[in-house]
């Protein structure tokens, strides 16, 4: 019977998607908006009411009667990027892991997503991301940061979507009443985020994944191992940006934790924070390194990452 009502509900919900997609489409006001951003917190909000595989069929069938309707393939591969990104979101927020966790492979999965509509649909929808942030650097003197310019971009992007998707999806569910579980636990981190946020890090496994992906990409430009094809090099170069970021902000704040607890003393902590901004700037790969270093020794004296799930666990149980 529960399998049912999920089967009716996500049928409902895919003729709302179907039915508002023709309209603002048809009228051509702010539907560039409605397909970014509305489209995938809508999947986001069908997962986490009538789970995966209803969500999936949901997705595929609601996107071949778009197709078919309007005769336009190329809104339908740029809504269907828009669905899978929505789906992915709400799959995790229903998972018992960590939000920072979430947007690894959410961000990930985007960069590689949004990298292949980019190539394989701009003709047919008539817009690519990737050729609009390179006309934002040609407008730079051409240097040896520009490239870097470029790659952060195309990262940022997919990043910066993905994390308003969730965000997004988390504040419809509690306007939906739908804050149980793991999305009760989400959405209470992040709407306390300045209190929670220095106990929020990604799980071990992640981090050392990371911290290994960064280290390989690394060895093979050391070695001159050179990648042909331009988009497979945008996208491994592209999530090494990715995968700094959350190595950095990860492994910063587990230190930062590590002194909290041994003086108390914010005044180190800001010292500490000046003279690790200033060394990213001159030396940004040798003291990534050297994060991750410290975290490793960390990790094995007192297991630092659980210790900090575990009391972002602990306030959350007693509310």
């Amino acid at each position: 019977m529960n399998e049912t009502k999920k089967l009716t509900e996500s049928a409902i919900l895919s003729a709302l998607f179907v039915i508002s997609t023709l309209l603002f489409v048809g009228i051509g006001f702010g539907y560039a908006l409605y397909i970014d951003f509305i489209v995938p917190v809508f999947f986001s909000i069908v997962v986490l009411r009538c789970d995966f595989k209803y969500s999936v069929l949901s997705g595929i069938t609601s996107l071949l009667i778009v197709w078919l309707i309007l005769g336009n393939i190329g809104i339908a591969i740029w809504c269907s990027q828009s669905v899978i990104l929505g789906i992915l979101c709400g799959y995790f927020i229903s998972k018992d892991t960590s939000i920072m966790d979430d947007m690894v492979y959410t961000s990930f999965i985007g960069v590689v997503l949004m990298v292949f509509v980019d190539v394989y649909a701009s003709k047919l929808i008539g817009y690519s991301f990737m050729k609009e942030f390179q006309g934002y650097i040609n407008i730079l003197k051409s240097g040896e940061y520009v490239q870097v310019i470029y790659y952060i971009l195309i990262a940022a992007f997919p990043f910066g979507t993905v994390f308003s998707i969730y965000i997004l999806s988390l504040f419809m569910c509690k306007k939906l009443n739908m804050l149980k579980g793991n999305i009760n636990k989400k959405f209470e981190i992040i709407a306390n985020f300045r209190r929670f946020s220095r106990f929020v890090c990604c799980s071990k496994n992640v981090f050392y994944v990371l911290s290994a992906y960064i280290f390989i990409v690394e060895v093979f430009k050391v070695f001159n191992i050179n990648i042909d094809n331009t988009y497979l090099k945008t996208i491994i170069i592209s999530i090494e940006y990715l995968s700094f970021y959350f190595v950095i902000k990860d492994g910063y704040t587990a230190i930062q934790n590590y002194l909290l607890s041994k003086n108390k003393k914010v005044a180190h902590i800001r010292i500490l924070s000046i003279l690790m901004l200033i060394a990213l700037v001159l030396i940004f790969k040798i003291t990534t390194f050297i994060i991750i270093i410290i975290n490793i020794i960390l990790d094995i004296k007192i297991n630092i990452r659980n210790q900090q799930i575990g009391i972002l666990n602990n306030i959350l149980s007693r509310g």
